[in-house]
């Protein structure tokens, strides 16, 4: 009875084993023949690729700049810290960073902190 229950339960995992092979091969034929059929090279792909790696490493290598954001008649001002730099101004959170962006042509990531008006930031509940 042992044997048996074993020899199923081996039964069972070698059949998962050989059903995955054969579903990754099914699928890899299946790609590559679409690929092929719309005119995508390999060349065509490894462009994507290097293309996708770039844009996914580019945001690590951006510059980070911390911003003061203040308050002032119901309008939010934004600065950097280490330069006092005038990024921009808006109304709300949303048209502050649209006009900070418009602005700017170089990239950066912004920092602010709590101290610095990261509240001011912060989407208002309607």
């Amino acid at each position: 009875m042992e044997f048996d229950t074993l020899a199923f339960l081996i039964g069972c995992l070698i059949g998962v084993f050989v059903g995955w092979k054969i579903n990754d091969r099914f699928h890899t034929t299946l790609t590559t023949d679409l690929l092929k059929t719309v005119g995508v090279t390999e060349s065509d792909l490894r462009q994507a690729i290097t293309k996708l790696q770039s844009d996914s490493s580019s945001e690590d290598e951006l510059p980070r700049v911390e911003v003061r954001i203040e308050e002032v008649d119901g309008g939010l001002y934004a600065y950097r810290i280490d330069t006092q730099e005038f990024l921009g101004q808006g109304t709300d959170q949303t048209t502050l960073i649209d006009r900070i962006k418009e602005v700017n042509k170089s990239n950066f990531i912004l920092v602010v902190s709590q101290s610095n008006g990261a509240d001011l930031l912060k989407p208002t509940k309607p």
